[in-house]
């Protein structure tokens, strides 16, 4: 253990050195120029998301946007409800709604969230020592993605995720690199971050604790650790003890039990998990295809709110424990699913008929192209690397993080849509692992093709069950 605690040390030093020289050199790769070309991609990033959002001004919003704004006027008019969605949107939106402001605003307000994001993805950038040339062609590629551009200006927890992801890793790495008695700063912003992705997306709840973890692990210093759990726990409960006050529970919300039925129940399609979630629901055609199902929920549904999702977990446990084998196919279908190439933003384009339509196809091909540019990258590098990037600290806590967040979407209902926060982190970590190549010499690129040709399979798979829907 103490031999590791070495090696890390010097990978360490060695990374804080090549950080220093490159910002002693002002035309090096991560010096001034570096900082020119982040500040060009940002602006003309915005300039873009600013001329998408003029031209949809008109357009209503999409999708569970929707739910976010009437969860948000929900709190500010102060009457008992049970939440069913996460709080920490609405609690974003809500100051915008009570100053007047309408859809518009709350779309150009979701620009801030991109903001953050950039930087976040900056930060980032430097405490993993990564070649900042690499990272700025990322962030390009990221700032003309479709689904980035969407989720940039339209109000759903998409980019609020991505964004409080990448500053909790950020702190997480800075807090284990600080010497003792330092990196109070970046406790608190490890505890604030992780506290309001909770708040955001409840199934990041586990990153809370292990993060906090992995830095006492690191250093061996309990202080930054608590900090951060201590900040991060505050802020969950005083929203829960809003909660409580609302509709009697002590909780977050309240979809998290429907959501493991919607995805764990005998009707569930095995690759198509998500159905249940988004399409078959009470008052639509497709639900009468499942007359069970539909009983059931219509059942469930009788209850008093604070009860229905109890109800549906504890239904959703007893199937899970009836046919494990089914919920096993299911877990492995939905991890594959999880890394299928996005269609979000083109599908609301096709559904939203006229001129939005005409841009299906387009959307469609690019939003693909640039995920598989970044995930294939990523992947191939990953699996290619020599094993001394398996004996790097920053790995273990961008991987462990990764897996954390996807857990609950693989055993719950799975979509490419949720993997939205968790690709930068992972092409950082692609960065990562072929800069180890090239210093090392060290590498196996059968593994890296044998990755990428899983990947491939992956959306050869997504794509025959997309023409299927």
């Amino acid at each position: 253990m103490k031999a590791s605690h070495n090696l890390d040390s010097h990978d360490l030093d060695s990374s804080r050195q090549s950080v220093e020289s490159e910002a002693r050199e002002p035309g090096s790769d991560g010096g001034a120029s570096f900082r020119q070309w982040f500040i060009v991609v940002v602006l003309a990033s915005l300039v873009l998301r600013a001329i998408v959002l003029w031209r949809i001004a008109g357009a209503p919003l999409a999708s569970d946007s929707t739910d976010y704004r009437e969860m948000a006027l929900l709190l500010l008019g102060r009457q008992p409800f049970v939440p069913y969605w996460p709080p920490g949107l609405s609690l974003y939106l809500a100051p915008f709604l009570a100053a007047g402001f309408g859809d518009v605003v709350l779309r150009a307000s979701m620009l801030l969230w991109w903001v953050l994001f950039c930087l976040g993805f900056d930060r980032l950038t430097k405490d993993l020592s990564v070649k900042r040339g690499a990272a700025v062609l990322l962030l390009a590629v990221f700032s003309v993605t479709p689904a980035l551009i969407h989720f940039s200006i339209e109000p759903m927890t998409q980019m609020p995720s991505a964004a409080l992801l990448l500053l909790a890793v950020s702190a997480a790495v800075r807090c284990s690199r600080c010497s003792r008695g330092g990196g109070g700063g970046e406790a608190l912003m490890l505890g604030a971050s992780l506290g309001a992705l909770a708040l955001v997306r409840p199934s990041a709840l586990p990153l809370m604790i292990v993060l906090p973890a992995l830095v006492f692990l690191r250093r061996r210093r309990l202080q930054e650790p608590l900090a951060a759990v201590a900040l991060g726990a505050v802020l969950i409960f005083a929203w829960v003890i809003k909660v409580h006050q609302l509709s009697g529970q002590w909780t977050i919300n309240n979809s998290n039990g429907a959501n493991l039925y919607y995805g764990n129940d005998p009707w569930t399609p095995l690759y198509r998990t998500w159905y249940f979630g988004s399409h078959a629901k009470l008052g639509s055609e497709e639900i009468r295809q499942f007359p069970e199902y539909e009983s059931i929920v219509r059942q469930v549904m009788t209850l008093p709110e604070t009860k229905r999702g109890p109800e549906f977990q504890h239904r959703a446990v007893a199937y899970v424990l009836h046919r494990p084998d089914m919920f096993l196919l299911r877990t492995l279908n939905r991890v594959r699913c999880f890394w299928g190439f996005d269609i979000f933003t083109a599908a609301n384009l096709r559904g939203s008929g006229g001129e939005g339509r005409r841009w299906f196809l387009p959307v469609f091909v690019l939003d693909a192209a640039c995920y598989l540019a970044v995930a294939g990258y990523a992947f191939f590098w990953i699996a290619a690397a020599p094993g001394a990037l398996w004996r790097r600290w920053e790995t273990w806590a961008l991987v462990g993080t990764i897996v954390l967040y996807a857990l609950p979407y693989w055993v719950t209902m799975s979509h490419p849509t949720y993997h939205f926060p968790v690709v930068a982190p992972l092409a950082l970590l692609g960065v990562m692992a072929q800069q180890m190549v090239r210093s090392s010499g060290v590498e196996a690129r059968w593994r890296g093709w044998t990755a990428l040709a899983v990947l491939a399979l992956i959306q050869v798979e997504w794509m025959f069950f997309l023409t299927k829907s």
